[in-house]
């Protein structure tokens, strides 16, 4: 728990702990951090820095290539950073269920997360030559090697090895499903975002973007109906992502089609639906419990939306906007062809991202989000939908055949921008929109040498540590651990907890506040 593989150590109780020996030539503490085997860049082990410590420093980015015409490429926020500890596993193939759980140190030797700048420190990083590191968020995935990190000191990164991949030699993408329509053609911004033309491909194809067509642009004659998708659990089940693009009218979709779509999300699905594409959310429970549907009302005016900045993710929304020049003013963002087909966002279930300017219209949430299954505790949540109320790509023609229906390369607009913010997002590990990211590792209930009631892990999760056997009871004689006297429960300020849902030692929870 403490995370360290040699040397004497506190056990935080006034006893002494052994962690073990190192093989040679590492030595205790050697890359730079205490407890830990490691060695100098020469090998000798003697890396114990007397002054500062051992950094790695960069930027992460999206992929995206500024020689094609697309622009500079944006940071990403929220990227996990990390020198793996061996070989990271393959990613399995299909939909998963995907929550956000923190990297111990049987898979990291150090890790750490952007910020809304898309900056990152790792601290206390191992040093020498040939030093691995991986960028990741969610599915999209990036293993570089450093050629040499100097030991006691700060590292800083070039940007093209700190960036996410553009084609599955580099690493992995997220496999996903294009639905195409007529009226906001979302998958002209992918080869913005930076993915290479020859991962679009038909379902038949290897790419990492596979289209499906209702009524827009194609790969060939080949390409097949969105009913070959949505029609076919199956079918579904092979995608990480899947993106409807607005068909230009209320198009309904049948029970069959819903269900299937529902039971794809509650598996770890991710779904960005845009306009008219809350066919798939407003009339079919639970989704339609995730807004206060008004469908088809009157479009707006073109105007500036605000972001909504009271959940830790939102602030970092409008901050990293301003940062990449989507937003002149912080919290405002100018979108275009915008819709009106909600009054609210019910939160719960859902947290909304960006409205209309009341002074424009009220009550008119442009973009929110809901995990699935609706309604679950968060611990049983996997999936993930964007609803998005304006159209997102304006320069594309919605029909024809891709690539020529996006009319050429051109730099992101500020609202398609929002949008990549959004679809890393929305592909990245699932959590409570209210909780801040945090590279915290939870505790166990095996190394808290519990057997029974409740605890906290640390990280402001819950652990179940069993019931105990008749005529013995949990935390008779010592917390959380099964007794035959009377258990005397332990306040907060006992158990030195300040925030998150923590057990008694009893058997029993108590509150003990929340963080500022």
């Amino acid at each position: 728990q403490l995370g360290y593989t040699c040397g004497p150590a506190g056990d935080g109780c006034g006893g002494t702990i052994q962690c073990g020996t190192c093989t040679a030539p590492d030595t205790c503490g050697g890359g730079g951090k205490p407890g830990v085997c490691g060695r100098t860049a020469g090998g000798n082990g003697n890396n114990t820095c007397m002054v500062g410590t051992t950094t790695i420093t960069g930027t992460v980015y999206a992929p995206t290539n500024a020689a094609l015409g697309y622009g500079n490429p944006d940071p990403i926020y929220n990227a996990t950073v990390y020198v793996p500890t061996g070989t990271p596993a393959a990613f399995p193939a299909g939909v998963t269920c995907d929550r956000c759980t923190a990297l111990g140190t049987d898979v990291a030797a150090a890790v750490t997360t952007s910020g809304a700048d898309g900056k990152f420190v790792l601290q206390n990083a191992p040093c020498g030559t040939n030093i691995p590191l991986v960028v990741q968020t969610g599915h999209w995935r990036r293993r570089v090697t450093i050629p040499a990190v100097t030991c006691c000191q700060a590292n800083d990164l070039p940007a093209d090895l700190t960036r996410l991949p553009r084609n599955k030699t580099e690493g992995d993408i997220p496999l996903i499903a294009v639905v195409t329509g007529s009226a906001d053609p979302i998958e002209c911004v992918l080869p913005k975002i930076g993915i290479d033309a020859s991962e679009f491909t038909l379902p038949s194809g290897t790419g990492r973007v596979r289209f499906y067509t209702a009524n827009g642009a194609n790969l060939g004659r080949n390409t097949p109906d969105a009913s070959v998708l949505w029609g076919d659990a199956n079918e579904l089940a092979k995608y990480d992502v899947i993106i409807a693009d607005c068909e230009g009218s209320q198009v309904t979709k049948s029970a069959t089609w819903q269900k299937n779509v529902i039971d794809w999300t509650n598996k770890g699905g991710r779904l960005f639906a845009s306009h008219y594409s809350y066919t798939w959310l407003y009339n079919v429970t639970p989704f339609s419990t995730t807004a206060a549907w008004s469908v088809n009302q009157p479009q707006l005016p073109d105007l500036n939306a605000l972001i909504d900045q009271s959940f830790p993710k939102g602030l970092a929304f409008a901050t990293w906007l301003k940062n990449v020049g989507a937003s002149q003013t912080l919290g405002r963002i100018p979108v275009q062809q915008v819709r009106n087909d909600a009054t609210a966002v019910n939160n719960p279930p859902s947290q909304r991202w960006m409205y209309a300017d009341p002074t424009v219209k009220a009550n008119a949430p442009l973009e929110f989000t809901f995990n699935t299954p609706v309604g679950a505790a968060a611990a049983q949540q996997c999936g993930r939908v964007l609803f998005s109320d304006f159209h997102v790509n304006t320069g594309g023609s919605g029909g024809g055949r891709f690539p020529a229906s996006c009319n050429g390369a051109a730099p992101m607009t500020p609202q398609e921008k929002a949008l990549e913010f959004l679809l890393f997002d929305l592909s990245s590990c699932v959590q409570p929109d209210s909780m801040p990211p945090s590279t915290c590792v939870p505790l166990t209930c095996a190394g808290l040498k519990y057997n029974c009631g409740p605890a906290g892990d640390g990280c402001g999760g819950l652990l179940q540590c069993g019931t105990c056997p008749a005529g013995q009871t949990c935390g008779a004689s010592s917390p959380n651990v099964c007794g035959s006297t009377t258990c005397v429960p332990k306040t907060c300020a006992q158990l030195g907890a300040t925030c998150g849902a923590v057990g008694d030692g009893c058997g029993n929870i108590i509150q003990c506040g929340s963080c500022p």
